[in-house]
């Protein structure tokens, strides 16, 4: 049975500036299996800073750590993504094949990113081009944590650009937890009342965050009920899950190591 899948997380130990070690990472997944999910993405930091982030070594990554949850009796099924910050990757991806790009299930399907720019401008220079190349050779590609980016924070209207596009959103379940009158909770509480984004993921990093993160949930279900926040945690996730083999995949990602 498919219960919640969360789609953002920083499990993988020492990868990252998510969990530094297995411990905290099974102390995490325990706390997920406990608020109903069943599936778990590990979406390390796709950066310059982090060259091992690549399809085969985060596959054999996520193999490891399925190990350690399985003799812990954590009843969480992992796969591998990652979180690509756009910007720093878009001369990569003006060549890059669609298998060397990391995506969810490394299915060559949905891609999750992430960029820190300052001005629309910007974004219409460096941002657009790429966006419309990824999605030309066949991505969906998808927006982590928009209520969190300064831009869109100034300059609204500029998140309605991105979606024209194409491109799909997901929040961040923490910023629910900002206080009401903060910018990242007002534009949360309008993209999900307006019922803008397609998935909910915790983005969790730790263990210490992992009580704010599980609270997001209970805040969404307060806005918009629970079978809104069930197709956000369940029902669409879902469509990142199709088709995804894990021995397979391990093996064919460790081709493109």
């Amino acid at each position: 049975m498919i219960g919640r899948i969360d789609v953002h997380t920083h499990l993988l130990p020492g990868v990252d500036d998510g969990c530094k070690t297995v411990e905290e990472s099974i102390q995490c997944a325990r706390a997920l299996v406990g608020a109903g999910y069943t599936h778990a993405f590990c979406t390390p930091h796709v950066w310059p800073q982090f060259p091992h982030n690549i399809p085969g070594k985060i596959a054999r990554a996520v193999t490891e750590l399925q190990k350690h949850y399985d003799q812990a009796n954590v009843p969480l099924k992992l796969m591998p993504g990652g979180e690509i910050n756009l910007l720093w990757c878009a001369k990569d991806f003006e060549t890059a094949l669609l298998q060397q790009i990391v995506t969810y299930g490394l299915q060559g399907r949905y891609m999750l990113f992430d960029f820190w720019l300052d001005s629309a401008d910007e974004c219409r220079r460096y941002l657009f081009p790429v966006v419309r190349r990824l999605i030309g050779i066949g991505l969906k590609i998808i927006l982590a944590h928009p209520e969190r980016i300064g831009v869109f924070l100034r300059e609204p209207q500029m998140l309605r650009e991105f979606t024209d596009l194409g491109v799909l959103l997901q929040l961040n379940t923490w910023c629910l937890t900002e206080r009401p009158g903060s910018p990242f909770f007002q534009t949360a509480e309008r993209l999900l009342t307006g019922g803008d984004y397609f998935l909910c993921g915790t983005d969790l990093h730790g263990i210490d965050g992992m009580p704010i993160r599980l609270a997001g949930l209970q805040i969404a279900e307060r806005l918009v009920g629970r079978e809104a926040v069930q197709k956000l945690t369940v029902d669409h996730p879902q469509l990142l899950l199709e088709g995804i083999d894990l021995a397979n995949t391990a093996a064919e990602a460790r081709k493109t190591a």
